[in-house]
């Protein structure tokens, strides 16, 4: 049985915590290109150019949301995310992510940067699984060296 089984308690607070402050990127899948870019009514490769960059993964590079000097995301506002309702896999599905469930305590650690672990409606185990599940699958914009 997971250590979530009962279900884990998140809302978002639109807070920004986490699309900001450290360096860090935003790798986005092909879905999350044509969704984003279809939202701003830009062509696919207009959205790349504009707002993406390519990080050195090694023998590949990822394609990641741009930062700005302070390391928040290019889409963060005073106001929020600007593209909220379109916000990429990842945005989306935090703090569900593999990483962070792999153990109880690496939510509690995350919960102290953010103010939405354990506020809001629950979430239940199917619906966790279904978001880490999305996370593993993800396919994100790749480029071989």
């Amino acid at each position: 049985m997971a250590w979530y089984s009962k279900g884990v308690r998140f809302e978002c607070q639109r807070c920004g915590h986490c699309c900001g402050g450290e360096p860090g990127n935003v790798f986005i899948s092909p879905d999350d290109v044509q969704r984003i870019a279809s939202h701003l009514c830009i062509s696919s490769g207009d959205f790349l150019s504009q707002y993406c960059r390519e990080v050195d993964m090694g023998s590949y590079y990822q394609t990641s949301l741009k930062e700005r000097e302070d390391y928040s995301c290019i889409f963060l506002t005073d106001k929020g995310c600007a593209i909220y309702e379109v916000r990429p896999l990842q945005c989306r599905t935090y703090p569900f992510w593999p990483y962070i469930f792999s153990d109880r305590a690496l939510l509690e650690t995350e919960k102290a940067q953010c103010p939405g672990i354990g506020k809001g409606e629950v979430h239940d185990e199917t619906e966790i699984r279904t978001c880490l599940s999305a996370m593993t699958k993800e396919k994100v914009v790749t480029r071989v060296k």
